[in-house]
C-alpha cells in the first residue's frame, strides 16, 4: 500500500490537488523560483536524453540481431499511416459536430504569468535527431559487422543510460513537475480551459483517448483487464506529458511503461526513442479539431473530403519537422493551414494560441499514443516478420 501511494502518478495527483486548492496562498516570488527550478531540471533532463535516445535504440537494435533493419524499414510507413488514421478519425467525427454549431472560439488571454526568478540556459550537445540516426546507423553496421566488442559496448551503455534513468531523471521527477503546476494554477489556464473551451477541449481528449484506447483494446484481445493494465503502466507518462506539456520529458518514464506492456522489451527501447518526435496522435487530433473549429467561426466552409486530403498528406509528411517545444507543432502546421485553406493571420495567431492552451491535453495523448504505437508496432511486426519466417522454414 505505501508502494502504491508513493508511486509518481499517485504523487502527482496529490500535488495537483494540492496546488489546486491551497495554490493561491503560494506567493509569486515562491511560484517564480518553483517555475526556475522546474525548467533546470528540463534542461537537465534534455541535455542527457541524447545520450539516453542513443544507448537505447543502439542496445535495441543490437539485440534484434538480424531483425535490425527489417523494423527501421516497418517502422517509418507505420508512423505514417498511424498518424494518417488519426487525421481521418478527427476529420470524420470532428466534421458532424461543428456543423451542429455548439462549438465556438472566444479569445485567449492570460494576463498573469509566472516567469522563472532566474535562467540557467543548457544546451544540448547534439540533437535528439542526431543521436536517433546515430544510433541507428551504429546499430545496424553492429549487426552487419558481428564485431565482439559492439556486445561489450550494447551492455556498458544499457547499464549507463538505465542508472541515469531510474537513479537521476526518476527520482527528480515529481520536482520537475511542481513547478508547471504552479505556473498553471497561477495563470488560471486549467479554470480558462474549463470555462471557454470545455467542448471543443473535451472533443479533443475524448476523441484522441478513445481511438488510442479502442486500438490499445483490440490489440489486447479484447480484455478490458489488460487494457486498463496497459494504460495504467503509461500512467505516469502521461501525466508528464499533461503537466510538463513535453512528450521528450518523458520518453525515459514512457520506455519503462511500454516495456510492461510488450513481450519484448528491446523493442520499447527502440520505438519510443525513434517517434517520440514523428508519430503524435494528440496533435493529429488538436491541430485538425482547432482548425476545423476556427473555419467555422471565421464564417469559412468546412473542407471537403478531397480538400482535407490535401491538408493530411501535407500533414503526414510535417510531422518529420515537428518542433520539439510547447506549441511547436502548430508553427509546424501555420504554413500548412494558409497554403491549402486560406487562413488569414489572425486564424493563423488563434491556432497558436488556442493549441497552446491545449497543449497539456494533446501532449499528455502523444505521450500515450508512443505507448499504444510500440503494442502496435510489436504486433504488426511479430506477424509479418515472424510469419514470413515460418514460411520459409
Amino acid at each position: 500500500m505505501l508502494k502504491k501511494l508513493l508511486s509518481l502518478p499517485a504523487i502527482i495527483l496529490t500535488m495537483l490537488i494540492s496546488i489546486g486548492c491551497f495554490g493561491s496562498y503560494i506567493d509569486i516570488s515562491t511560484k517564480s523560483h518553483l517555475l526556475a527550478i522546474s525548467l533546470l531540471l528540463k534542461g537537465i533532463i534534455v541535455f542527457i536524453l541524447p545520450f539516453i535516445i542513443f544507448s537505447f535504440v543502439l542496445c535495441g537494435l543490437l539485440s534484434l540481431k538480424n531483425e535490425s533493419l527489417k523494423m527501421v524499414l516497418i517502422l517509418v510507413p507505420l508512423v505514417c499511416l498511424s498518424n494518417f488514421s488519426g487525421f481521418w478519425v478527427s476529420y470524420m467525427v470532428a466534421v458532424p459536430v461543428l456543423k451542429t454549431g455548439i462549438v465556438t472560439i472566444s479569445k485567449f488571454d492570460v494576463s498573469n504569468v509566472v516567469s522563472p526568478a532566474w535562467d540557467v540556459p543548457i544546451t544540448p550537445l547534439i540533437k535528439n535527431d542526431i543521436a536517433l540516426l546515430a544510433g541507428v546507423i551504429t546499430g545496424l553496421i553492429g549487426n552487419i559487422t558481428k564485431a565482439p566488442a559492439m556486445d561489450m559496448i550494447k551492455d556498458r551503455l544499457n547499464t549507463a543510460a538505465n542508472f541515469v534513468l531510474k537513479k537521476v531523471i526518476c527520482p527528480v521527477l515529481p520536482v520537475f513537475v511542481l513547478g508547471f503546476i504552479t505556473k498553471m494554477q497561477h495563470e488560471e489556464t486549467l479554470g480558462l480551459m474549463m470555462r471557454e473551451y470545455a467542448v471543443l477541449l473535451g472533443l479533443v481528449g475524448a476523441l484522441a483517448y478513445g481511438y488510442m484506447l479502442l486500438v490499445m483494446f483490440m490489440m489486447s484481445g479484447r480484455s478490458l483487464r489488460s487494457t486498463f493494465a496497459k494504460f495504467r503502466n503509461m500512467l505516469p507518462g502521461v501525466l508528464i506529458g499533461l503537466f510538463c506539456m513535453s512528450s521528450a520529458a518523458a520518453i525515459p518514464v514512457t520506455i519503462a511503461g511500454s516495456e510492461k506492456n510488450l513481450k519484448n522489451p528491446n523493442i520499447a527501447k527502440f520505438v519510443v526513442p525513434a517517434t517520440a518526435n514523428t508519430h503524435l496522435l494528440g496533435d493529429c487530433f488538436a491541430i485538425p479539431i482547432i482548425g476545423l473549429a476556427l473555419m467555422v467561426s471565421f464564417g469559412y466552409e468546412l473542407p471537403t473530403v478531397w480538400h482535407y486530403l490535401i491538408f493530411t498528406l501535407y500533414g503526414v509528411v510535417a510531422k518529420f519537422a515537428a518542433a520539439g517545444i510547447p506549441g511547436g507543432s502548430a508553427l509546424v502546421f501555420i504554413p500548412i493551414l494558409e497554403s491549402v485553406f486560406g487562413f488569414s493571420a489572425p486564424m493563423l495567431t488563434a491556432v497558436v494560441a488556442v493549441y497552446v492552451l491545449f497543449d497539456p491535453i494533446a501532449t499528455s495523448a502523444n505521450v500515450f499514443g508512443h505507448g499504444m504505437f510500440a503494442i502496435l508496432f510489436e504486433k504488426v511486426y511479430n506477424r509479418l516478420i515472424k510469419r514470413s519466417e515460418r514460411e520459409i522454414s
